[in-house]
């Protein structure tokens, strides 16, 4: 099997994980989602749909079309890459296309990727953190009164993104939190999925009145150059919320 091709900026959205990949097309097949289909150097595209991942023989189906012709050029091709561009862009490549029967009738088999590339981008999707289960930053800061020593400050995080975090503070804000400021060490538990230990820099700092008259301050933070580790607690952590989102929609509708 191949690995998915990708750019430097996809490469932290890079997902190697079985389940997830295996999660990530269930949810595609659960949607009816299209998925582009390019071969034969991108000269041919193809519009298909995920049908159903078959876990036990590691293997994906997908809808076949019509023209034969057109298939026999996909089924010889030996690299074929797949992708879903609307919303939440997806990724994969594969090296062998098969056609298989299946008892509905005809369908595309391929092996079930290794990796894939999800990439969201991080300006347009934010999922808010939920109440119930608050996501916490710890973030050390110099103690004024002790040079040799620290303070910690207590964040509870109000949205989160695959490139940063926000949050609201009381005011008057802490003289630590400047625009471009970089913190280190700031510890953020994910709920369900670990904790991770990542240098976020202070972006942007608006004020924010409350119904009741309240000054607050929002804070948005950007990850810098977080360890591939960090990154897929995070990654995993923002797809949680984001299925979560899509239940509640659905259940909404």
């Amino acid at each position: 099997m191949e690995h998915v091709l990708q750019t430097v900026d996809e490469e932290q959205y890079l997902v190697r994980n079985p389940k997830e990949v295996m999660q990530i097309l269930n949810d595609l097949a659960k949607q009816k989602a299209s998925v582009k289909v390019l071969f034969n150097h991108g000269v041919d595209v193809y519009l298909t749909t995920v049908i159903a991942v078959d876990v036990k023989n590691q293997v994906v189906h997908l809808d076949i079309g019509r023209d034969e012709e057109f298939n026999r050029r996909l089924f010889a091709s030996h690299h074929v890459s797949f992708f879903k561009e609307d919303g939440v862009k997806i990724k994969w490549t594969s090296p062998h296309v098969s056609e298989v029967s299946l008892k509905d009738g005809k369908a595309i088999q391929i092996a079930l990727p290794k990796d894939m590339v999800r990439l969201q981008r991080r300006e347009f999707y934010r999922f808010a953190t939920p109440i119930a289960n608050p996501v916490l930053c710890r973030i050390p800061l110099p103690d004024e009164s002790d040079p040799e020593g620290d303070r910690e400050v207590e964040l509870t995080l109000l949205d989160v993104s695959l490139g940063g975090v926000a949050a609201i503070v009381a005011d008057p804000l802490d003289p630590a939190f400047v625009i471009g400021a970089d913190l280190d060490h700031c510890k953020i538990g994910f709920p369900d999925v670990g904790v991770t230990s990542l240098t976020l820099r202070v972006r942007n700092i608006t004020s924010i009145q409350t119904k009741d008259g309240v000054t607050k301050q929002r804070i948005g933070f950007q990850f810098i150059e977080p360890s591939r580790g960090n990154e897929g607690l995070i990654h995993r952590y923002v797809y949680i919320l984001e299925r979560q989102a899509i239940a509640l929609a659905h259940g909404k509708g």
